[in-house]
């Protein structure tokens, strides 16, 4: 039998799982021909299988010793090249050798540059080294030579979504569902990036795909939720948003209670539910507190007894502001029916972010009162002392840099460039405050030496408890600031607020985007800004789409002057002597600007 049968034998062996044959006869063939490239990798790849992708390496390397003292050129030498350079590339990777993975796998690319195994695991390898560049480059060449690959569309649809490249994933993803219509996977990825684009229609039928096996995909129900709240169908929104208590979405349900139903339970006596003592629990941190805390007077008024849990650092404030509910501050152990560490009885339990399912089921629920957080009256009087050693001009708070559960960074930020610009036009007829806190402030502090802008920074105002800084904030005229916690708590306490949103804002602030979408155009020449459904005092500004940041901070600007004209302090008439000679000496009256 000649070398050439033998290795056919072998690899056939190999294929079909039986690895002693093909030992046996790659072994025999070495023992003729100790340099034969076909044996060394078949032995490679046999040790890989084995579990000892070392000694594979090893004969990997030999092979390539030998093919590189041959020093052939020729097409069936440069071919051996390639696979061997592959199958290293892949003793490298189970190694956990990565970067000696990629040079390998590099090195058979250029050799054959159509290997669409090859390119694979070179793509997945670039995403696991978040090297998602490389990674993309790799999988736009595989869709490029298998167009019907599902999973390669899917991978590369996935990678865009991850990096909040929505726009360049929905075609990759498009592609992926026309192959495999069933892949839950591209179903889901495709319908949360049309949502993220606010594509909200686009988005729910792929959502919808899902609904089948909706407790294994909770959190597709939870995202088309965000879609019907955009358009704007508050009732089916806020619904499909309680599936985020499976989605896995916050800390969930941490306190072993029956769930509150809104009194809806038909085996309960009538007035059952207002003997109930229900606790309201924490979620999401601050901000989301502040935002759904606009719904508990309502729970408070239809239960015996409200019991709110909240961040420590509001509780002092959400004492004083309802005072018909106990407060106790966020705990982290669990909440027994028998047993809990505020020693109190508990009957049910609903978390913040569920309230609106019951108090806001459309825009009319939404209450015009201006205010619902109470701040300290001792503290507004200080800072409003504190402030007026200024001068009479308006006091404006702005931040630049939000805080939220957002889905991206983005989301929450404002260009510090464009921000900078706004103060620095408005210097002499306006004090700007700074409510930024934590490592960002440090960057206003550059700006204020580089160009001379001129900020007001209190340290001592941002404390753990949100009382000081509430007081400081009903003692300002204006706010301006990304979402956040600041923003939330100068609408909820009835400050006038600007809040200055990208073009794709987080889901909270998107409640009837559709109608915003719709009415643009129609307003555009009357209101460059929107109302608020949560904050009455809020207004917002929000990126159109296609609109770039310069340009929306050009009508802040533009409307800023109006704002600051009509909130000037009023003349003062001051009496001035005005030297003439002695017969015509005589004393006129000025008015000025304080």
């Amino acid at each position: 039998m000649t070398h050439g049968e033998k290795l056919a034998i072998a690899q056939t062996a190999l294929i079909s799982g039986d690895t002693t044959k093909a030992e046996e006869l790659y072994q025999d063939v070495l023992r003729g021909d100790a340099s034969n490239l076909y044996a060394l990798d078949g032995l490679g790849v046999l040790r890989c299988q084995n579990g000892q992708p070392a000694k594979g390496v090893e004969f990997f390397l030999e092979a390539l010793h030998q093919l590189e003292l041959s020093n052939s050129k020729n097409s069936d030498s440069l071919h051996s090249q390639a696979v061997l350079q592959f199958h290293l590339g892949l003793a490298y990777r189970t190694l956990g050798l990565n970067h000696e993975a990629v040079n390998a796998f590099c090195k058979s690319r250029t050799l054959d540059p159509n290997n669409t195994d090859l390119i694979l695991n070179l793509g997945q390898l670039y995403f696991e080294l978040d090297q998602a560049e490389n990674a993309i480059s790799c999988f736009k060449n595989l869709t490029a030579l298998q167009p019907d690959n599902a999973s390669a569309w899917l991978t590369l649809g996935y990678i865009y979504t991850i990096r909040n490249q929505n726009a360049d994933a929905i075609p990759a993803l498009t592609e992926a569902v026309k192959i495999d219509p069933a892949s839950p996977d591209a179903c889901f990825f495709l319908a949360e990036s049309l949502r993220k684009e606010e594509r909200f229609e686009e988005s729910i039928p792929y959502y919808q795909r899902l609904f089948p096996v909706g407790m294994e995909w909770s959190q597709a129900i939870h995202g088309c939720g965000q879609s019907l709240l955009a358009l704007g169908d508050l009732e089916n929104g806020w619904d499909a948003m309680e599936f985020r208590l499976a989605a896995n979405f916050g800390t969930w349900e941490r306190h072993l209670l029956p769930n509150w139903n809104g009194n809806s339970d038909n085996n309960c006596p009538e007035n059952d539910h207002e003997q109930k003592t229900v606790l309201a629990y924490s979620e999401e941190g601050i901000a989301a507190e502040i935002m759904f805390a606009s719904c508990l007077p309502d729970l408070i008024n239809r239960v015996g007894h409200c019991v709110i849990e909240c961040e420590s650092s509001l509780h002092s404030l959400f004492r004083r502001s309802f005072p018909r509910a106990t407060v106790v501050p966020l705990t982290t152990d669990t909440v027994d029916l028998n047993k809990n560490c505020w020693k109190l009885s508990l009957d049910e339990q609903i978390a913040f972010g569920s309230l609106p399912r019951y108090f806001r089921r459309q825009s009319e629920d939404f209450p015009i009162r201006k205010t619902y957080l109470v701040p300290d009256r001792e503290r507004i009087t200080k800072w409003s002392n504190r402030l007026s050693e200024i001068g009479g001009v308006t006091k404006i708070g702005v931040l630049w840099q939000g805080s939220w559960t957002a889905e991206s960074e983005l989301q929450t930020a404002l260009p510090m460039f464009e921000l900078r610009n706004l103060m620095l036009r408005h210097q002499t007829d306006a004090a700007w405050i700074c409510l930024q806190h934590g490592s960002k402030q440090k960057e206003i502090e550059l700006y204020r030496r580089n160009v001379s802008l001129q900020v007001h920074l209190y340290p001592e105002v941002f404390q753990y408890d949100l009382d000081e800084i509430a007081g400081l904030i009903a003692a300002l005229d204006l706010v301006v600031t990304p979402p956040g916690y600041a923003a939330n708590l100068a609408g909820a306490l009835g400050t006038k607020t600007w809040l200055i949103l990208p073009e794709k804002a987080d889901w909270r602030w998107n409640l009837n985007r559709k109608n915003h979408c719709e009415n643009h155009n129609e307003n555009h020449s009357e209101n460059h800004y929107e109302n608020c459904l949560w904050y009455p005092t809020v207004r917002v500004y929000r990126q159109a789409i296609g609109q770039t940041w310069s340009e929306l901070f050009a009508t802040v600007g533009t409307d800023l002057e109006k704002f600051l004209t009509t909130h000037r302090p009023p003349e003062e008439s001051i009496p001035v002597t005005l030297a003439f000679p002695e017969q015509n000496k005589q004393t006129i009256r000025f008015r000025r600007t304080a």
